[in-house]
């Protein structure tokens, strides 16, 4: 069978999906968000598939109704280089580390163009509220904080402009590592009792009213084996979402303390609060 793939901006793939839905154009669906899929999710737009590996995730990993899997995880961590900060002990343990008069000017991330940044920042108003989000939102501004257009800048950045942490994807930091980088990686809020640190995930859907379903449900049965789990962890530090797969230096799921609220509530709360980090200083790029 001869496969065409056509890569679309990110931000376009939920409009894109709903404009098609009388006469898809695809059989489906590869991107890098939980919240885009669920969010269009009811508009029954995706064919279910429970595929076999799918069945053993936790909940948070996939649709109710399996109408999205993840394939592989993104958990956010802080890459910190080494050359400014050598020693472990004085890596930030919190994501409130971030608004420290040690990292004054230094820390980073990036803009609401990522949706993981806003979805990280909407869990965290699901768990500790607006005030104590906006505030340290502020807090982080007041302290200097560096805003990039995207993850890659803001991983790009990381050395040759002095930055001593960057709030990323642990995908970010591996790739960064394996290219020859003085980085490390600090996991956040992973205390008892703590936070945690967001998770998203790339997903894979079955376009309803694909023209080839069963060539789609082969596809994801082989995304999710364990052969190719460890080949994306391998070669581009993505967290596995099959347990079976060889991790290496890939920190597993079931050692990362995850932000303890409902993919709903962080959908509900995405757009407002998109909306108020724009008018922060966070607003993504115009686009060419």
């Amino acid at each position: 069978m001869r496969v065409n793939v056509e890569m679309i901006y990110h931000l376009d793939v939920e409009t894109r999906i709903l404009d098609e839905r009388a006469d898809p154009q695809g059989d489906l669906l590869l991107t890098n968000s939980q919240v885009a899929v669920e969010a269009v999710r009811g508009g029954g737009v995706f064919e279910p598939y429970q595929a076999e590996v799918a069945r053993g995730y936790d909940s948070w990993l996939r649709a109710p109704d399996y109408a999205w899997l993840s394939f592989t995880a993104w958990p956010r961590s802080a890459m910190v280089n080494r050359q400014i900060l050598p020693d472990p002990k004085t890596w930030p343990t919190r994501f409130e580390d971030f608004a420290s008069p040690e990292l004054r000017g230094k820390a980073s991330t990036s803009t609401v163009n990522e949706e993981t940044m806003v979805s990280q920042v909407s869990a965290l108003r699901a768990v500790k509220g607006d005030e104590w989000t906006w505030r340290l939102i502020d807090r982080l501004l007041a302290n200097g904080l560096r805003i990039y257009p995207s993850n890659k800048h803001t991983r790009d950045a990381l050395i040759p402009e002095g930055n001593a942490v960057a709030m990323v994807n642990s995908s970010n930091f591996h790739v960064f590592l394996m290219e020859g980088n003085p980085v490390g990686e600090a996991w956040l809020d992973q205390e008892r009792g703590g936070i945690g640190t967001n998770i998203e995930a790339h997903v894979v859907a079955v376009i309803k009213g694909a023209k080839h379903p069963q060539a789609a449900r082969d596809f994801i049965d082989w995304l999710l084996s364990p052969d190719i789990q460890t080949l994306l962890a391998r070669m581009f530090g993505e967290t596995p979402v099959n347990a079976k797969a060889v991790h290496g230096m890939v920190k597993p799921l079931s050692d990362i303390r995850r932000t303890d609220v409902s993919l709903a509530k962080i959908t509900a709360l995405r757009d407002s609060t998109r909306a108020y980090l724009s008018t922060k200083g966070f607003a993504a790029p115009e686009r060419d």
